[in-house]
């Protein structure tokens, strides 16, 4: 029997998305309903347009609505990186003669580590276990019904701004949500890309968005760290636009054409049948030199990250590279992964006909709903 379904909302950095879904015998998501509007974004934690807000989430549910014809009460939404923060916590028990490391221990280590934090303006959005220790130091993901006289655990403590919490919060009220519940999205979408076996050691997740880009360290069942900045793909479009002296809706449709791989001449160039109604030919070496300039900006800013935050020697992490900013664009992975000086694998979710990773984020939260 299939199970109840569920609204999860994406707010991504130029588009907000929301979809109703399910989880079949099978184990495929099945898609009941599915809506998109475009918004003016956030740039360094602060939505540009706010006012608009409310406005453009009434926009999101009428079309829901229209599909799937039941009364949404309940709503998980994913928090963007941007309006996050990652901090750890260490927790250690000790117990009165040896014996089986029970599940609530664990819930007991878990309470005792979210008490000690407090920020001013977050609010605590998970706490999730990086390893645990017992007796001997080793370390384990799985400690329950292993036998120690001590256990040691370093928690993932996700913080969400209030403000954020907040400003949506009153706008779900007015729509008629009468519960939500917020969830970390880059930890839900580094929980469906990576295994478990994948997560014993560090894996760093990068999402290249229309506007904003994340850098996610993983290990265990959290985030060690997390950083983010505010350029994406949308600023290859607007590179395209001005260099080419186009619009930028016309750079939009000249990006889809973009091959990074080809070594263009004087007489190769990108053919653009502008919404204007006009044939234009672009040097084909001139506009990937334009997108390549900006993929390097994006890949050196990563780059500064993953030095800045990284506790250990790097070069060995494994890198997965999501979003839709640098994958839509034909050979920008490969661009990316030479500029990065480090071999990248796209992050992908484990589901037929949606392994893409422009549908990680919100099958991420789909996935961590529906468990």
């Amino acid at each position: 029997m299939a199970k109840e379904c569920v609204t999860v909302v994406e707010i991504g950095s130029s588009n907000i998305r929301a979809v109703v879904a399910q989880r079949c015998v099978n184990g495929i998501f099945n898609i009941k309903a599915k809506a998109r509007v475009e918004y003016a974004g956030f740039f360094e934690g602060e939505f540009v347009e706010k006012a608009l807000l409310e406005d453009e989430i009434k926009n999101l549910f009428n079309q829901i609505s229209a599909v799937y014809k039941k009364p949404i009460d309940m709503i998980y939404v994913g928090v963007p990186a941007e309006f996050s923060k990652v901090t750890s916590a260490k927790e250690q028990t000790v117990f009165r003669f040896k014996r089986a490391v029970k599940d609530s221990d664990l819930d007991a280590l878990s309470e005792c580590a979210s008490a000690k934090i407090e920020v001013d303006g977050m609010e605590i959005l998970s706490v999730d276990p990086i390893y645990y220790a017992l007796d001997d130091n080793r370390k384990t993901n799985s400690p329950v019904g292993i036998k120690a006289s001590k256990i040691t655990a370093e928690f993932s403590i996700i913080l969400a701004q209030s403000s954020f919490i907040q400003t949506f919060n009153r706008i779900w009220s007015k729509v008629g949500v009468s519960q939500v519940e917020y969830l970390s999205e880059p930890l839900c979408e580094a929980m469906l890309v990576l295994d478990k076996e994948e997560r014993e050691r560090t894996c760093i997740v990068i999402d290249v968005g229309a506007r904003s880009t994340s850098v996610a360290f993983v290990k265990g069942e959290g985030l060690t760290n997390l950083t983010s900045f505010s350029m994406g793909g949308s600023y290859v479009t607007s590179d395209l636009s001005e260099a080419c002296g186009i619009s930028y809706n016309d750079a939009r449709n000249l990006k889809k054409q973009i091959v990074l791989s080809l070594q263009g001449g004087n007489n190769d160039f990108y053919e653009l049948n502008t919404l204007g109604g006009r044939a234009v030919k672009i040097p084909l070496s001139y506009a990937n030199e334009v997108v390549c300039y900006r993929l390097e900006v994006i890949a050196k800013t990563v780059n500064e990250c993953i030095r800045l935050f990284a506790k250990e020697y790097v070069p060995y992490y494994p890198i997965y590279l999501c979003g839709a900013g640098v994958s839509k664009i034909k050979g920008g992975k490969d661009f990316f992964a030479k500029c990065l000086g480090r071999n990248i694998s796209y992050g992908v979710p484990p589901i037929p006909a949606m392994d893409k990773p422009q549908y990680t984020s919100i099958l991420g939260l789909v996935e961590a709903v529906l468990g």
